[in-house]
């Protein structure tokens, strides 16, 4: 017994792993049977998980889950393969009996794999319900933006770099995007959405599309969707604190699209933006105001494409079709009907998408030359419905008047903003106004207005505006009862029936040569017939049925005479005759125009004396005369004698005292005068007249002397009348005096020529009133500060000219006491002054010429240095500088070693524009010191022929817009101390046409 009982352990010990064997073959059926349905069920179960965790936006699987779906992954890799292994019968010795090892094998293997199905199937029991957590989010949501070719030079791109730019300048937290409708300012913001550099730079961007119809709680809704934060049913102020308190912790950066109206940022939830946590908002609109009301650190104008820019566009919408020499030039002029807008290129180029068919794109330009009868549908529906929300957003009924009437223009007209706004006060469009300054003020504003929202476009000079092509395709569709056929020519007025019930037409530089006899259009309130050259008469009875007429511009043409149906014009309020060259003269019935309130007659004209029915006009506020010189013994008289009318220029007494009401004055001859051919009882009767008319506020007169103009401030003073809001006073005699030629004077101008005094009383009080002086054919002056520098403060133009005896214009070592000399100074003309040594001597007070942007010198061949190197320094603001004709040797002096060896630099931040011509003398730029101008564009150089070396520019790396020009011999002589820096700087030189 004791024997046998070690035997049983023994064989219990050694069957127990047989058995277990024996048990995988045996029960191996069974166990796949169960491997199978433990499988499908843990398989459905992943199916379920997986639907959950992807059908979801707002949340994302857990690590756990997603390493749980990996491991049912390879579970079902390896059930598969059990599958397909137990199918085959494997067999040993040939076949002749089963493969007990491999049955084995198998048996065990399914076995662990039931096990580990059952861990899984445990494991998911355990986080069910809990398989996911709100997901992270996205840093940037991309913004679809059309497949359109970016070029680094493109304009879209340069907005792109400015926008960046500020957003990382941490002084700026608010950017603005600004243009007209279908200009890109929200593709440039979704190209800025989508930048990389934006994904690295914030935690995360916003954008929101504000709308015309966005509100607070629409914004709230989307940022918060944004946000991923539950909005469902939440007060305003309670989703307010929400969004605050979530972006209060991110640095964001939020783009608002489309915004019409100044939006509370606080009021959504916005938190402050400062410097410490770096968030921004950039925004776009159609209107600067917004900016300005949002408070917006930087404002950025997004501009029309370039001609090149344009055609690209415009290539890559239509294909190569546009290539085919008999469609590019139709294509070409089509693409300058858009001028440079995308929206209208793409809308246009789209329609003609791969059209090979020549009569569809001349029929296309057709429709685009004569927008209002144009049958594009694509323009109407995207681009002039883009256009009319701006237009709709203008509450003001007079605004939009104001705006229609630019449309009267030819294409790419320069519009003066005082033509235009004098035009609408006429036809009544500006209201609440008491007199003419009033009214070009309010008009004024409202123009900045229109201008503001990219309706019309700002000029180089700030005195005019432009209208973009498409927009006023725009307007002359929105304009009623309007014929414009400004700019085409036409040669024929209108035809009987066009004229019956048009308010508003406007036939300007039309090539018009005839009228009819007697059209019918009694609701006619505006002709504008100027600038038609070929236009010498009107029929007598043309102006017959014109009650109704307000406005009537014959200006620049070829008229001799006006017709006696004149008198008709009974409501007639403007009366424009500017540079009508061949007028003598103005019909009786002039005298019937009561309602009459501006009367041009400026210019070139051939008119030689003021008819006295002038005076019957009592309405007049505004009177331009310019009077045509017989020859050079001819002048103003003023008197009642008629034997001398055929040699003097007149205007009769009696007439100025009878037009109470005139505000604006200007008596001008096209021409000059001598000396002493204005006795001293003719300046009696004209100064008593003029201090006799109480509302004078703009007075453009000339005076023969300055004995003349003394007697006139005097005669002024005692009668205490306050000093001119605008005037224009020319003084002295000779040949070529100059004249404004009926140029519109905004402040006060001074024109000074051929006096031999120092220090007249009369020239320096009026100085003291000027922002622009000219100096003509001074013989005594020395200085410019003769004049007293202290009279010179609110100067911003001033012009040198033959003076013969000038040196310099002023010398710092005087005592000026501590003021700054001519700080508002913005333009100098220095022209043929024989003596000029240096501009200015001695060191400049701060401030002196801080505002001086450009300077202009000619002619003077004793000056041998521009500049000395330390006053260059002390003109932060020039930006053009031209020199001419002269014995200039060097622009730059650099004799100050002190200066050179503490600084060795010169930077000129502003400075854009180098001209320099026939200078035969100038041998260098600057020498010794370092150069340095960040925003040259153009440097052009003619005839300097010593001029060996262009060293100066060799630490710039020059702007893709710089240019620089001068004949092909002296480039190719130029001397270079590096090659590369001639490699550099070779695809910005071109060949000057001088």
């Amino acid at each position: 017994m004791e024997i046998i009982t070690p035997i049983l352990e023994i064989v219990k010990l050694a069957w127990a792993p047989i058995g277990r064997r024996i048990g995988y073959i045996k029960n191996l059926r069974k166990r796949m049977e169960e491997l199978n349905n433990n499988a499908e069920y843990l398989f459905a179960t992943r199916d379920d998980v997986k639907n959950k965790t992807s059908s979801s936006i707002t949340k994302v699987a857990t690590r756990e889950c997603n390493q749980w779906l990996e491991d049912v992954k390879l579970i079902e890799e390896q059930v598969n393969t059990l599958r397909d292994v137990s199918k085959e019968d494997k067999k040993c010795l040939t076949g002749l009996c089963p493969n007990v090892y491999y049955s084995i094998k198998l048996g065990k293997h399914v076995k662990h794999i039931i096990k580990e199905i059952t861990e899984l199937s445990c494991k998911q029991l355990i986080f069910k319900g809990n398989e996911m957590f709100d997901a992270p989010l996205e840093k940037v949501e991309p913004q679809f933006v059309q497949n359109v070719e970016i070029s680094s030079s493109s304009a879209t791109e340069h907005t792109l770099l400015k926008i960046l730019k500020n957003i990382y300048n941490s002084r700026i937290q608010k950017i603005g995007i600004w243009g007209m409708g279908g200009v890109g300012k929200t593709t440039a913001m979704k190209l800025l959405n989508d930048r990389p550099e934006i994904k690295h730079s914030f935690e995360i961007v916003i954008w929101v599309t504000v709308s015309r119809e966005g509100n607070r709680r629409k914004m709230q809704n989307d940022i918060a969707e944004r946000l991923k934060l539950n909005v469902s049913n939440e007060s305003d102020d309670r989703l307010q604190a929400r969004i605050c308190n979530t972006l209060r912790r991110k640095k964001f950066l939020l783009l608002l699209d489309d915004v019409w109206e100044m939006i509370d940022l606080c009021d959504v939830g916005i938190p402050a933006l400062n410097h410490d946590n770096g968030c921004k908002v950039v925004l776009t609109t159609r209107s600067l105001s917004v900016c300005r009301q949002m408070e917006t650190d930087e404002e950025i104008k997004v501009e029309t494409l370039s001609k090149d820019e344009a055609w690209l566009l415009f290539k890559e919408k239509v294909g190569d079709v546009v290539l085919s020499p008999h469609i590019e030039p139709l294509a070409r002029c089509i693409v300058k009907e858009c001028d440079g807008l995308p929206l209208a290129i793409i809308v246009v180029g789209s329609s003609l998408r791969k059209n090979s068919d020549v009569i569809v794109w001349r029929n296309t330009l057709r429709e685009l030359q004569c927008p209002t009868t144009s049958q594009i549908e694509a323009m109407e529906e995207r681009v002039f419905h883009c256009l009319r929300f701006s237009y709709d957003q203008l509450k003001d009924d007079c605004k939009r008047k104001l705006f229609l009437y630019c449309s009267l223009y030819p294409e790419d007209y320069v519009i003066s903003i005082t033509e235009l706004v004098e035009y609408c006060w006429l036809a009544g469009y500006i209201h609440g106004v008491g007199s003419i300054e009033e009214a070009r003020d309010k008009g004024h504003c409202m123009v900045i207005d229109l201008v503001d929202t990219a309706m019309l476009e700002g000029c180089y000079d700030e005195r005019c505006v432009k209208m973009h092509d498409v927009v006023r395709d725009f307007a002359l569709r929105e304009g009623r009862n309007f014929i414009v056929k400004a700019g085409i020519n036409v040669r024929h007025p209108p035809e009987e029936k066009e004229w019956l019930q048009v308010q508003t037409m406007s036939l300007m530089r039309s090539g018009l040569c005839g009228l009819l006899e007697r059209p019918n259009c009694g609701a006619l309130s505006t002709l504008l017939l100027q600038e038609n050259n070929e236009l010498t008469m009107i029929p007598e009875s043309f102006f017959a049925s014109m009650h109704s007429l307000t406005i009537l511009d014959l200006s620049e043409t070829k008229l001799q005479f006006l017709p006696p149906s004149i008198g008709n014009l009974v409501n007639l309020r403007g009366l424009y005759m500017r540079d009508c060259a061949k007028l003598e003269d103005l019909p009786s019935q002039i005298r019937v125009l009561k309602r009459l309130e501006v009367l041009h007659l400026g210019g070139r004209t051939s008119i030689k004396y003021l008819p006295r029915e002038v005076g019957e006009l009592t309405s007049l506020k505004r009177l331009i005369l310019g009077f045509k010189h017989r020859d050079y013994s001819s002048y103003l008289w003023i008197g009642e004698d008629d034997e001398e009318w055929d040699m003097k220029l007149r205007v009769p007494t009696g007439v100025m005292p009878n037009l109470p009401l005139l505000e604006e004055l200007s008596m001008y001859v096209d021409g000059c005068m001598e000396n002493g051919q204005w006795d001293d009882e003719s300046m009696e009767i004209v100064i008593d007249e003029l201090c006799k008319l109480e509302h004078l506020t703009y007075l453009d007169f000339y005076f023969p002397n300055e004995a003349c103009l003394e007697h006139f401030l005097h005669k002024r003073k005692s009668g205490k009348v306050s000093w001119f809001r605008r005037f224009q006073f020319r003084v002295g005699a000779g040949r070529g005096m100059l004249s404004s030629g009926g140029r519109e004077v905004w402040e006060g101008c001074l024109l000074y020529k051929g006096g031999d005094e120092i220090s007249h009383v009369a020239i320096m009080e009026t100085l003291a009133h000027c922002s622009t002086f000219c100096l003509h054919d001074h013989y005594a002056a020395q200085k410019l500060s003769e004049f007293g520098i202290e009279n010179m403060n609110e100067l911003k133009e001033c012009r040198l000219i033959n003076c013969d005896e000038m040196e310099t214009l002023f010398d710092g070592d005087e005592r000026w006491g501590t003021s700054a000399l001519l700080p508002n100074l913005g333009h100098l003309w220095i022209q043929e002054l024989p003596k000029l040594r240096s501009l200015w001597v001695g060191p400049l007070l701060p401030g002196s010429l801080s505002r001086l942007k450009t300077i202009n010198l000619i002619g003077c061949h004793r000056l041998k240095k521009v500049f000395q190197l330390d006053i260059i320094q002390q003109l932060p603001s020039l930006e053009s500088l031209d020199v001419w004709s002269s014995s200039v040797e060097e622009i730059i002096g650099t004799e100050e070693e002190i200066f050179v060896q503490r600084h060795g630099r010169v930077v000129l931040p502003n400075i854009k524009s180098i001209f320099l011509f026939n200078l035969p003398k100038l041998v260098s730029i600057c020498r010794e010191v370092s150069l340095e101008l960040p925003s040259l564009e153009s440097f052009k150089i003619v005839g300097c022929p010593e001029l060996k070396s262009l060293s100066f520019l060799t630490d710039i790396v020059p702007p893709a817009q710089k240019k620089i020009e001068g004949r092909r011999s002296w480039w190719e002589a130029l001397e270079w101390e590096d090659n590369d820096i001639k490699q550099r700087l070779q695809p910005f030189f071109s060949e000057s046409d001088w």
